[in-house]
């Protein structure tokens, strides 16, 4: 056997093989998270009024009714109460599919986890929605939704006037999937960074944060809402959640000029 051969082959082989892989790694690097590093942020000189934390389950679940089918959970939401007083339904696009024309999407609603019942049954945007997240931008990831029934004040959040958080400042996620007996499933952790991509909490536990897409974040300072989660990762060894900010919510549902029922809605 020629091994001079043999090794020149496999060189070359190895070669290609590590080409192929930064070709791939290049192509999809697009559709990774850029997770913060580093050590934590010093807390911040927060600026606004200070405000209390809801002691209510704002965090909520998520369902999805696709043509005559049973509701099926697909994720989380919250009621946020916009300028004026008009309440509004936020939850992520990646929770739903619609575009799907052959298993139309018909109503969201959205509960408390651990209880019978839905609060609310939704069959109209409130606004064009966005698309789900496959990049670094989170702020494209949102559906907006009309909300025609009273709801309890206690579920209704408040935007932060400062429409994100600050990095340093402590934030508490207030998870839709609950404890799973109709109570609160609440975790803190700290801003990593704000940028015009969204923002990036590591939380001070490790937990699964399987699921929990759309539930939103609070600030421990405020007491309001400050964005909503759309994607977690690790860093370091860190959980990692990355968030839409408030503010960029709140100025796609001030700019909402048309109102279309889901089940009309096909991109």
């Amino acid at each position: 056997m020629n091994w001079k051969f043999v090794l020149r082959g496999m060189v070359f082989a190895i070669f290609i093989l590590s080409l192929g892989t930064v070709a791939v790694y290049l192509y999809f690097s697009r559709f990774f998270m850029d997770l913060p590093t580093g050590p934590i942020p010093l807390p911040p000189t927060i600026s606004v009024s200070e405000g209390l934390l809801p002691e209510n389950q704002v965090g909520l679940k998520e369902w999805a009714k696709y043509g005559e089918n049973d509701y099926i959970p697909v994720g989380n939401g919250f009621f946020l109460k916009l300028e004026g007083g008009t309440v509004i339904a936020v939850t992520t696009a990646h929770s739903v599919a619609l575009h799907k024309s052959n298993h139309s999407l018909v109503t969201i609603a959205l509960s408390i986890a651990g209880q019978s019942g839905y609060i609310a049954e939704i069959d109209a945007l409130y606004g064009e929605p966005g698309k789900p997240r496959y990049g670094r931008d989170m702020t494209v990831d949102y559906v907006l939704l009309c909300v025609d029934v009273a709801i309890d004040p206690d579920l209704v959040l408040s935007p932060d006037p400062r429409g994100e958080p600050q990095a340093g400042e402590r934030v508490m996620l207030y998870s839709g999937l609950g404890d799973g007996s109709g109570g609160m499933s609440v975790y803190s952790g700290t801003i990593m960074r704000v940028d015009r991509n969204g923002a990036w909490a590591v939380m001070d536990d490790d937990f699964s944060p399987a699921g929990m897409s759309g539930s939103p974040f609070l600030s421990e300072h405020t007491g309001k809402v400050v964005g909503m989660a759309i994607v977690a990762g690790s860093s370091g060894g860190r959980l990692m959640i990355g968030m839409h900010p408030i503010g960029s919510l709140v100025e796609k549902a001030e700019s909402a000029s048309n109102y279309p029922k889901i089940q009309d809605y096909q991109r």
